[in-house]
């Protein structure tokens, strides 16, 4: 049997707390994935209602809500997708074709190689698909399997660490796309469906299903946010089991739209069923997700204080209300807080125009908030007084390294590809304007090694033009195996101003 690890690190107490990458699968055969316990029956008791308008008089139809869940499930599994992601540096030419690999092929180039398995889901029918950033963070090459069983090479076209969000892009047009639910109306005890590939089991198709509903809302893993530098806050809470493998993937409705993205379980140490939390599919989350999908980089404000939710007592103290307030534990020195004036024991009250409730509210406004040379107001309580204060606060610093459209990468025939940087010049104006990829690096067993550079720009292949790291992903997918693959190259060698480089060779 291969190993399987979770990756993860347990905390104190009962239970730990894990990110859903999941197993990191050894495929040194076709065993390591384990057998789980079949799910229990879904079950539900008519309960006589205490009062005619309270709604419980209700007879529930339990026929009738299984056809739903079976309805919810064949509607939406084609918008999920298993992730197959490697550490593995090689070059398998046979995988940047969708055509060219099925789950036997998949797992047969995979052998040997340690994999990580996660889940995504399709945000924009022309191939653009949401995952969580602790799945595809280390990847050097990664896959995507539908739930018909169709296998296609992906890659990374934006990422936020502190999010946990990533959005891939593949080869493929006219894909179903999942439809947002609105966050306003998430609450407790409502349905919840999860899809996706838990333990690595749906990577050849067939995405898995589990259903529960909303435990609660606004939940908060302080202790997993500090040790993987990211913020989890404001989760949605569910009973829906979501295991290992499950991560990035979508946490549905009802209806059959997106509440929430799967990123965290707590797993007992006892033989019990796990908790689950969820990214909320909220209005940041979705301009996050806006944004990594055009490539941009999601900056966050950084203060540098410590915060909690102030006791019942510090708020009478304070003479402010009730559900009012975020309070300094403590303050970074040098900090934009510092240089504020902020000290221990102030109560910021308002934040850049909005009302502060507590302490993981003042977090994601800070982290929100914009960065400039005109600042941040705030309201502060020191004492029982009331103080406006102007924060300047600067760009928080990721231990993760994000992808932006500037480190998009893709790996072709022992060419490391990515975008042309935006003050690179070339001899002539003429091949300035042209648009491509530049070579940002050629292994010594590329067939190409011979004739490319370092720093040429691929303008064209097979006649065609390219404009981007994304164009060429389809290009490559689309050429016919049997046509002579012609590569266009500009900028290298110092040719003269206008010249073109173009290498054939045969696929």
């Amino acid at each position: 049997m291969g190993r399987s690890v979770l990756r993860g690190r347990r905390t104190r107490g009962a239970a730990g707390v894990f990110v859903l990458v999941g197993l990191l699968l050894s495929c040194t055969d076709q065993h390591t994935l384990p057998v789980g316990q079949p799910a229990a029956a879904l079950a539900a008791d008519r309960t006589p209602a205490s009062n005619p308008d309270d709604g419980f008089g209700e007879t529930l139809e339990l026929t009738g809500l299984q056809d739903r869940f079976a309805a919810v499930a064949k509607r939406v599994s084609s918008t999920v997708v298993a992730i197959s992601a490697t550490e593995a540096d090689f070059n398998y030419e046979s995988t940047f074709r969708a055509d060219d690999l099925n789950p036997d092929r998949l797992t047969a180039l995979l052998a040997g190689s340690d994999r990580t398995v996660g889940t995504g889901f399709i945000i924009d029918a022309e191939g653009y698909i949401l995952t969580n950033d602790h799945v595809v963070a280390h990847a050097e090459q990664l896959w995507v399997t539908t739930d018909d069983r169709k296998v296609y090479p992906a890659m990374i076209v934006g990422s936020d660490p502190r999010a946990d969000l990533a959005v891939l892009k593949i080869p493929a047009r006219k894909l179903n796309a999942v439809r947002w639910a609105d966050p306003a109306k998430v609450k407790r005890g409502q349905w919840t469906i999860a899809i996706g590939n838990p333990y690595g089991l749906a990577a050849e198709g067939e995405m898995c299903m589990s259903v529960g509903v909303v435990s609660a809302i606004g939940r908060s893993l302080p202790k997993l946010s500090g040790k993987e530098d990211r913020l989890y806050s404001d989760l949605i809470q569910t009973t829906a089991q979501i295991n290992p493998g499950n991560s990035g993937g979508p946490l549905f409705d009802l209806s059959g739209e997106v509440v929430g993205v799967n990123a965290a379980v707590i797993l007992p140490q006892k033989q019990t069923n796990g908790i689950g939390f969820a990214i909320p599919a909220s209005r940041r989350v979705l301009q996050i997700v806006d944004n990594l999908k055009r490539g941009n980089e999601v900056v966050y404000g950084y203060l540098g204080v410590k915060v909690m939710t102030p006791t019942a007592h510090e708020r009478q103290n304070a003479k402010i209300g009730d559900d009012v307030g975020a309070l300094v534990e403590s303050v970074e020195a040098s900090s934009p807080a510092a240089q504020a004036g902020l000290k221990v024991g102030d109560i910021v009250v308002r934040f850049n125009g909005q009302p502060i409730h507590d302490g993981d509210e003042f977090i994601r406004r800070v982290g929100a908030a914009p960065i400039d040379d005109k600042g941040v107001n705030a309201v502060i309580v020191r004492g029982e007084r009331r103080q406006d204060v102007t924060l300047n606060l600067r760009r928080r610093e990721i231990a993760q390294a994000a992808v932006t459209k500037e480190k998009q990468r893709l790996k072709w025939r022992g060419l490391v590809l990515g975008p042309v940087p935006a003050n690179w010049s070339f001899p002539s104006k003429k091949t300035a304007a042209a648009v491509g990829v530049m070579v940002l690096g050629v292994l010594p067993d590329s067939p190409f090694a011979q004739d490319v550079t370092q720093g040429a720009v691929i303008t064209a292949i097979a006649g065609k033009p390219v404009a981007g790291i994304t164009d060429l992903q389809s290009l490559l997918n689309d050429l016919p195996t049997t046509q002579q693959c012609a590569l266009t190259f500009a900028g290298q060698d110092n040719k003269p101003a206008g010249d073109a480089t173009v290498v054939s060779i045969r696929e």
